[in-house]
Formats: C-alpha cells, sequence, structure tokens
C-alpha cells in the first residue's frame, strides 16, 4: 500500500526555519501527548505516534533534512532523482520491516523507505565459483529497539525482504540488559550456499525516545518542576528505568541545575551501567486563577529579588 505524504514539519507543528532545538522539543511534547503508555488501547493516538516519530526521524537528521527540504517526499532518492511537478511517491523498496512485540506494525514509512544500504540493513553474500562447495552469505540488519525493550527485555517480531524478493517473518528474543550493538544471531537464517546456508545477524539500536537524550550509556532528561519547587525545594516523582523515584530538589535550585542518578543509565556489554541525569526545568503557569494573580501580585510587591543584579 502506497504510502500517503504528509509535511513533517506539519505533524511536527513548527516552521520550516525551526532550529534543533525546537524540533526536539516540538518532538517531545507531542510523544509525551501521543506515548502509547498514555493512551493504552488507542490506536489514533499510536498512529499519530508512529508519525511523529517518522518526522522527527528526517528532521533531527542534518543531512536527512537537507534532503527533505530540498526534493520533499522524494528525499530518499536524493540527486539521483530531480521530480518534475506533481509527481507521486516514489518508495525505495524498502529491504525490512518490522512489528512490535505486541504485533502492531511500524509504519510503513520504515518498510518502504528504509531500504537496505540506509542503516537498515545489508547483504553480504559470497562470490562462488563453479565447482567450488561455498557457505552462503550473511544477512546483516538493525534491528530498532526502545530502550525499554533492551533494557527489560522483550521479544520482537519482523519481516525480511530478501534480494530474491522473498520475504520470511521471525520472531527473535531480546534478552534482558541488552544493549545498541549487541549482535544477535539466527544460525542459517542467510543467503542460501552449497554447502551450507549463511546466517541472519541482527544488531540492536536504540530509536529515538521522547524523554531521553542517549550519550554512550548515560541517560539525560528533563524534570519538570514548579516555581515554588525550585525555590523552596521539594521531592518529585520521576519515572526512571527502574521504576519511580522521589527525586530531591534542592532549595534555591537552578534551571538545568543537573540531578545525578549514579548507575540508573543503560547497561554496557559487561554488565555494568551508565547514569541517569535529570535537568531541572521550571516551569511557569500558562494561565492563573483570580486568587493565584492576587499572590503573585503580592509576592512581586513585597520580594527584593532582582534577577538582574
Amino acid at each position: 500500500m502506497a504510502v500517503t505524504f504528509q509535511d513533517y514539519y506539519e505533524i511536527l507543528g513548527v516552521p520550516r526555519t525551526a532550529t534543533e532545538d525546537e524540533i526536539k522539543k516540538a518532538y517531545r511534547k507531542l510523544a509525551r501527548k501521543h506515548h502509547p503508555d498514555v493512551n493504552p488501547n488507542d490506536k489514533s493516538a499510536e498512529e499519530q505516534f508512529k508519525k511523529i516519530n517518522e518526522a522527527y526521524e528526517v528532521l533531527s537528521d542534518k543531512e536527512k533534512r537537507h534532503k527533505y527540504d530540498r526534493f520533499g517526499e522524494n528525499w530518499k532518492t536524493g540527486e539521483q532523482f530531480s521530480p518534475p511537478p506533481g509527481y507521486g511517491p516514489q518508495p525505495g523498496g524498502g529491504g525490512y520491516s518490522y512489528t512490535t512485540a505486541g504485533g502492531g506494525d511500524f509504519s510503513e514509512f520504515f518498510q518502504q523507505f528504509f531500504g537496505p544500504g540506509m542503516g537498515f540493513g545489508s547483504t553480504t553474500t559470497q562470490r562462488r565459483r563453479p565447482g567450488f562447495n561455498t557457505r552462503g552469505g550473511d544477512i546483516e540488519a538493525e534491528l530498532p529497539v526502545s530502550i525499554e525493550e533492551a533494557f527489560h527485555g522483550t521479544s520482537k517480531q519482523f519481516t525480511i525482504r530478501k534480494g530474491d524478493g522473498t520475504t520470511k517473518t521471525y520472531k527473535v528474543k531480546i534478552p534482558e540488559h541488552s544493549f545498541a550493538g549487541k549482535q544477535i544471531k539466527l544460525a542459517g537464517q542467510g543467503e542460501p550456499g552449497t554447502t551450507a546456508a549463511g546466517d541472519l545477524i541482527l544488531t540492536l539500536a536504540y530509536q529515538n525516545h521522547p524523554f531521553y537524550d542517549i550519550e554512550d550509556f548515560d541517560l539525560y532528561r528533563e524534570l519538570d518542576v514548579a516555581p515554588w519547587e525550585a525555590v523552596l525545594g521539594a521531592k518529585v516523582p520521576m519515572e526512571t528505568l527502574d521504576g519511580n523515584v522521589r527525586l530531591t530538589i534542592p532549595a534555591g535550585a537552578q534551571n538545568g541545575l543537573k540531578l545525578r542518578l549514579a548507575k540508573r543509565g543503560l547497561y554496557r556489554s559487561d554488565g555494568s551501567r551508565g547514569d541517569l541525569y535529570a535537568a531541572v526545568n521550571i516551569e511557569i503557569p500558562e494561565t492563573l486563577s483570580k486568587k493565584e494573580r492576587e499572590l503573585w501580585e503580592k509576592l512581586r510587591d513585597t520580594s527584593e529579588f532582582d534577577p538582574r543584579e
């Protein structure tokens, strides 16, 4: 089924001149709103969440965004194709498609546009000479996983379209405490050979996350706090991969203050873990009741604080 083109800037609700930070902020706001965990069994929210991730996948990458700005819906073919006005979508042939453990499909964007050579898979076949016995070539592919799936473990179902046009669906177990770069080998599931088939080698790759930035094995996220929580100090709830915690905000906390939670990050191959950093983000109320406005005005009139001194 053909993909109906939708402008990625419109999906994220940002202008074409938006900065990287503006794009990231818009993505996170929308991703939080439409995240499947926030909207269980809501198919419309799930579909919107997929579109949001598609848009961010392209607009957050400088090279992809440049091609998208130049070629629009045909950005995938780049300079190899200069479409005339009104030309329709040009699916890239896609070699790989994935489905979640729960059976819900990843967007057709990934199925049709992220084919071999675009980071989602490549096939290596050994040369064969007549009269020689040879082993079939390995098939190598990246398998996108969320950091939660890698951390807790899950089962993933995915379909690979091979070079001869045939497709095969697999179900693979992702062990708990996995990490980006971990390889899972499915023996004998690669290209056929005269003596034995090659292997299918899957390399785990993290998907974009609406809450976390990833640097090596450390996680970074924002923690929204009210002005009075920053001024007076507070204990505020925050989700982590290990479950909910109550994080202590020190009195007088400034915007951007980073609070470190040791060994609450991602797993490394040796079983150790990175850290989790929460950056304080002071949220200002957008609307005020009459009583709240009176209190803010009273604070303004009585406070001797001058932020410009």
